[in-house]
């Protein structure tokens, strides 16, 4: 699985724009790849010239759902 997101992340680095949709914060990111040379692979490629937008708070689904 690291492996082939890192060949996904490789294959438009530099070329197009990608879109990643996290519940987890940056820093817990590097605990669920298991293999740090994809992890530092993958994550030095996604956070070097990312734009980050983080919504703190409760989560609106429970919010709205009520």
């Amino acid at each position: 699985k690291c492996r082939d997101l890192f060949e996904i992340i490789e294959s438009r680095d530099c070329r197009k724009a990608t879109i990643i949709i996290s519940q987890i914060p940056v820093s817990g990111w590097y605990q669920l790849f298991g293999d740090s040379t994809y992890a530092d692979a993958c994550l030095s490629r996604m956070t070097s010239k990312a734009y980050r937008l983080e919504f703190p708070g409760r989560d609106r689904r429970i919010t709205n759902s009520n």
